[in-house]
């Protein structure tokens, strides 16, 4: 069983899900009680959610890079960044420390490309749907057009992400923002929803929408576990 370095905390509601689902995998597969070998490092998710809203991503990837030195040190081979926004410093962290870095985008194109979809809706934090480290391996790796919301809505989405869901409130002004949005993407010709945030799922449920629904941080936790259980 590899060793797995998990930067978590972001929030802490999805490291949760991201430590249940991961070993929940591997007691699947090899039965038993089998588990993943893992270490957490949790983050201040005030203090990194600062960093990310002031753009300091030469803080981020430095707070990244040395959580994860010592990850190494307790010999960790591979590392994850539980969150999608924490992707924009995946290259600087995999640089600054010499191990690899399991991309949440990359599992994410793999599992659209099996399906050969045209165009996907895209939501997540403004970041992810604006800077090119989610969308553009989605778009290379898989073959497909995404699509992102209108401005005014990706910036309603940001504050919302940010001062509700990170928070653990879900408010029903919010699930009308996110179910709105969504229809519109849907109307443009989106013919599946990718949830590039991983606190989206407490808000848009598969059961409630119309399409098929991508969730990065469920492909994420499966990748990494059959990461964790390789030679």
């Amino acid at each position: 069983m590899r060793t797995l370095g998990i930067l978590g905390g972001m929030t802490y509601h999805s490291t949760i899900l991201y430590y249940s689902q991961i070993n929940a995998h591997i007691q699947r597969v090899r039965g038993g009680t089998q588990a993943a070998s893992l270490v957490l490092h949790s983050f201040n998710f005030a203090d990194i959610s600062a960093l990310f809203a002031a753009g300091r991503w030469d803080t981020v990837a430095h707070r990244f890079i040395d959580a994860a030195r010592h990850m190494k040190a307790a010999g960790v081979t591979g590392i994850a960044i539980g969150c999608n926004i924490g992707h924009k410093v995946a290259k600087e962290v995999e640089d600054g420390v010499g191990l690899p870095v399991l991309h949440i985008a990359s599992f994410t194109a793999q599992a659209l490309k099996e399906q050969r979809l045209q165009k996907v809706a895209l939501l997540a934090t403004r970041t992810a749907m604006e800077a090119g480290f989610i969308k553009d391996p989605l778009a290379n790796a898989a073959g497909v057009e995404v699509l992102v919301p209108e401005k005014s809505d990706r910036d309603a989405m940001d504050e919302a992400i940010f001062k509700e869901l990170g928070a653990g409130i879900v408010t029903e002004n919010t699930k009308a923002l996110m179910f709105r949005v969504l229809d519109e993407l849907i109307q443009k010709g989106a013919e599946a929803v990718v949830l590039a945030c991983t606190d989206l799922q407490f808000v848009l449920k598969p059961e409630d929408i119309s399409v098929p629904v991508f969730d990065t941080l469920e492909l994420h936790t499966k990748g990494l576990a059959e990461w964790a259980m390789g030679s």
